[in-house]
């Protein structure tokens, strides 16, 4: 997790006084959240089903580069239970 002081820093200086220290608060609490209620997904050749195709460019140039030994983090949205 970022800081929220450098959060805060950087929205400071990108916005360079167009919004006040009230809003840049709330934005970096927002962003801060952002962290929530996401997972990481394995992210594996042998769990991609690897193989090469022309019918799969996109996964397939994935698991390539995962194969290779490139670090690559995926992350889904976890559903949140229905409150009842």
């Amino acid at each position: 997790m970022i800081p929220r002081g450098e959060i805060e820093k950087v929205l400071e200086t990108k916005l360079n006084g167009l919004v006040d220290a009230s809003t840049i608060a709330d934005l970096a609490s927002e962003i801060q959240g952002l962290e929530t209620g996401w997972e990481e997904v394995a992210v594996s050749h042998h769990d991609m089903g690897y193989s090469m195709s022309v019918n799969c460019p996109d996964m397939c140039w994935l698991a390539d580069q995962v194969y290779k030994g490139a670090v690559i983090k995926l992350y889904r949205k976890v559903k949140l239970p229905v409150p009842v």
